[in-house]
């Protein structure tokens, strides 16, 4: 899979929310693990919180994207979506502990991706 760094959180440490996109039409949300016993996670899935401006979006567009998203009420967004298990991405991503990094379809939060993309 090919990794594009789009922007992050603490510009320009690779090392805390981050958001990339990748060549399958899907994006790689790198965040803080949340262990919410509340958080019903299937398998091979996980769940980050990142800053609501990394993903440039408005509370109006929340409840379009509610299976993946939802704000906290801190200025951060929980993201659900497909655990990152390809090894070649983990070391490109240099995930520090506390941090994870899931997967998820553009189409499903399309506002995020500037229309250059």
């Amino acid at each position: 899979m090919k990794v594009t760094r789009l922007r992050g959180a603490c510009d320009p440490k690779p090392t805390c929310p981050t958001l990339y996109l990748t060549d399958r039409e899907t994006m790689i949300v790198q965040g803080w693990i949340v262990e919410d016993p509340d958080q019903f996670v299937s398998p091979g899935q996980a769940v980050v919180e990142v800053p609501v401006s990394l993903l440039w979006i408005s509370p109006a567009a929340v409840p379009q994207v509610t299976s993946i998203l939802r704000l906290t009420g801190r200025d951060t967004a929980i993201v659900s979506g497909q655990t990152i298990d390809d090894p070649e991405v983990l070391a490109l991503l240099s995930l520090p502990d506390g941090e994870a990094a899931v997967e998820v379809a553009i189409s499903l939060l399309p506002e995020v991706v500037p229309s250059a993309q």
